[in-house]
């Protein structure tokens, strides 16, 4: 494919002038930094047509998450959640729905502002109240269970199940007793006994097996970072869907339990093996005092490798074999197929990409100038180009190896900035075998290069670029298709410079025959909005076999209104959540608290806790 075609733009739309911000730095800015607004209330209605035409048999339900930053240096991708549902019929116009995501602990939240219940930033990360813990935005990702039931995931929380046609919470998946405190020992000791909402890390992508109905997740912490590792922990949980959770403490042959020094956003799922894997994304303990000391990702990615016939009832732990990888990734997939115990992943290579670092106000930029409040909080840019990978594992009775000669890397310095999202026929529901997968690469501003980040990152190994050649110009978000057969990029459009693009996901055609056969939404927020209508926050589909075309249509509503969007999902079709399904029972764990609470949080409790949660 000629390199024109990955960077045609949108031909045809016209676009008008806006006024910009005035940033503290010489270098201009064609970036939307309305991304860091939106709507805090529910809102619904009929998608517009700007651009193009809308495919008369695009159908079924797309769902995504979004975070919204509640003030400044309110790092994005964590911020307050909303869920959004667009819904397509055939030949019919566009619905959509949109709804705060609305967790016991954003119900507190949003209620009470007086000390000393009420929750303050830690470092830009997580919002925190010495009287009640931590707040669950559970906005990563949605997930499809099967039976018309939904999830939806987050990293440093629970996960809840959903509504699919109200949007609403209906119950978190497990007992909050049933999930341990991630908190180191010692810090765990001195956290007051009627709290409401204590710190509990997981992965951003638990697996649900539609065909065995059974969810694999984990449970883990008790360390911080590399510090205090011989308490840390990491559970392996298996959940029917319908009773108790089950856990297994995860230990390496050695007897030594496993720990995770960064975070786990992803899961690996096959026929006969689990894969837990420690990504690219440090929560660095300094910050949450204010330090912002950047500790850098490293050059790799450790994996936990399970076999699923050592999960056996009646034991507390199960032995895992550890490997570790080359290279550095957050988003990872498996073909299910493992046949001859050989396991085939695929994952961006991030490189010198910090997936944790925020921008802070005033802090230097790498090419001068400093961060604007307006975008404070937005994620740093990258220094460095990524990628995309395909590893290959064989696992043996007593012991895991990597294939080297089966490794792939592929790297292009125009189109594989800020590597994120991945797309393909499901939503971390693995096929027998991966033939096609999108990527989003989100870009590159030079504005956004902060010196800290880049200072942190000047050592780090197989870079494409130095901190000396960085480009200065910027490198537009793109939608690439990767052919997993080949390992080629065989497809891709960049988007126009004042566009930013995330959370792409496949939507299969009517009876679709092949992983390619479909439509790609992806969610856009752009300065400049298309057409000069509405306010830039943007929905543009695709033809999954014709990136490089442009978006076939372009939706948008004044009211559909989105910040810095997270994972999407994709069903042919919804319906009610079944009547007799499974709900913890958790009233009882707040009422046994109330009473240790101030007038205000107990009345949080009754009036709006407890009636849909209790």
């Amino acid at each position: 494919m000629k390199r024109r075609s990955f960077l045609k733009g949108l031909a045809g739309v016209a676009m008008t002038p806006v006024s910009r911000y005035a940033f503290p730095s010489p270098v201009s800015t064609s970036f939307p930094q309305s991304i860091m607004d939106a709507h805090l209330t529910d809102q619904s209605g009929e998608l517009s047509l700007l651009y193009g035409q809308l495919p008369g048999d695009m159908f079924g339900h797309v769902f995504f998450a979004e975070g919204i930053p509640l003030e400044e240096g309110h790092f994005t991708p964590s911020g307050r959640g909303a869920l959004t549902r667009i819904d397509f019929q055939p030949n019919g116009t566009p619905q959509f729905t949109r709804k705060m995501i609305q967790t016991p602990s954003v119900l507190m939240q949003q209620s009470i502002d007086s000390w000393p219940d009420r929750f303050r930033l830690l470092g830009g990360m997580v919002h925190y109240s010495p009287t009640m813990g931590f707040v669950n935005t559970c906005n990563t990702a949605p997930n499809y269970m099967g039976n018309n039931r939904f999830a939806l995931s987050f990293e440093g929380g629970v996960p809840y199940e959903f509504d699919a046609m109200s949007l609403e919470l209906i119950t978190p998946i497990g007992h909050y007793d049933e999930w341990k405190s991630s908190l180191p020992p010692f810090i765990d000791a001195l956290t007051p006994e009627k709290w409401l909402f204590p710190q509990v890390r997981t992965t951003g992508h638990p697996y649900f097996d539609l065909e065995t109905q059974v969810c694999f997740t984990i449970n883990y912490g008790g360390n911080l970072g590399n510090i205090g590792t011989a308490e840390g922990f990491v559970d392996l949980i298996r959940w029917d869907q319908q009773g108790a959770l089950k856990h297994w403490q995860v230990v390496g042959r050695d007897g030594r339990p496993a720990f995770i020094a960064a975070t786990a956003h992803s899961l690996g799922v096959t026929r006969h093996h689990i894969l837990i894997f420690e990504t690219a994304a440090q929560v660095e303990p300094l910050r949450m005092m204010g330090i912002r000391s950047v500790a850098p990702q490293q050059h790799r990615t450790p994996v936990w490798i399970i076999r699923k016939k050592d999960l056996k009832a009646g034991n507390t732990q199960v032995v895992a074999d550890y490997l570790e990888l080359n290279f550095d990734t957050s988003d990872v997939m498996c073909n299910y197929d493992d046949h001859d115990d050989e396991i085939t992943l695929y994952g961006q290579y991030l490189g010198a990409m910090d997936k944790s670092e925020p921008q802070y106000h005033w802090e230097r930029c790498q090419f001068g100038g400093r961060v604007s409040a307006r975008i404070a909080g937005y994620p740093a840019a990258p220094v460095d180009v990524g990628g995309l990978t395909r590893t290959r594992i064989q696992v043996k009775p007593d012991r895991v190896r990597e294939i080297p000669t089966d490794f792939r890397l592929l790297r292009d310095d125009q189109l594989f900035w800020d590597m994120n999202d991945p797309a393909y026929q499901g939503h971390f529901q693995f096929p027998e075998t991966f033939e096609h997968i999108y990527w989003a690469a989100v870009g590159y501003r030079p504005e956004h290069v902060v010196k800290r980040v880049a200072d942190a990152y000047s050592q780090y190994p197989n870079r494409f670029y130095t901190n000396d050649t960085l480009p200065q110009e910027t490198r537009p978000s793109a939608l690439v298709h990767l052919d997993c057969n080949t390992m080629t990029l065989t497809d891709a459009y960049q988007f126009p410079e004042d566009c930013v693009m995330r959370t792409p996901q496949f939507m299969s055609r009517p009876g679709a025959s092949s992983q390619q056969d479909g439509y790609v939404f992806t969610a856009v927020v752009r300065q400049q909005p298309t057409q000069g209508i509405g306010n830039g926050k943007e929905i543009w589909l695709f033809d999954a076999q014709n990136l490089a075309q442009g978006p076939m249509a372009i939706l948008g509503h004044p009211a559909l209104n989105f910040a810095t969007t997270n994972h999407a999902l994709w069903v042919p079709e919804i319906g009610p959540r079944p009547d007799n399904s499974y709900r913890a029972e958790v009233g009882d764990f707040f009422r046994n608290r109330a009473d240790a609470h101030s007038r205000a949080v107990r009345e949080v409790i009754e009036t709006q806790i407890l009636p849909r949660f209790g």
